[in-house]
C-alpha cells in the first residue's frame, strides 16, 4: 500500500477545497472528519487520507493495460536494438 505524505494530503485537499468552492469554517468536520479537526480543509485532509488507500486496487486494475503496453514497447525496444 503506498503511503502518501501529510503535506500530498494537504495538497489535494487544498485543491479539491479550490475545485468545489467549499468555503473556510468547519461545516464539514462530522460530515467527512473525525470530528477532531479545527477546519473543514482539516477534515477534507483527513477524508483525503483515508479514501486515497481505498483506491489502490481499483487504480491499480485499471492502469494494468498501460503499463503492459509501456512494458512492451521498452522490451521490443531492447530487442530492436
Amino acid at each position: 500500500m503506498y503511503d502518501f505524505s501529510r503535506n500530498t494530503c494537504r495538497r489535494l485537499a487544498s485543491a479539491m477545497q479550490a475545485a468545489l468552492q467549499i468555503p473556510e469554517g468547519d461545516a464539514l468536520v462530522f460530515l467527512i472528519g473525525q470530528g477532531t479537526e479545527s477546519s473543514n480543509l482539516a477534515a477534507l485532509e483527513t477524508w483525503v487520507r483515508e479514501t486515497l488507500p481505498q483506491f489502490e486496487e481499483e487504480c491499480g486494475r485499471a492502469v494494468l493495460p498501460y503499463l503492459l503496453e509501456r512494458l512492451e514497447r521498452t522490451l521490443n525496444q531492447w530487442g530492436a536494438a
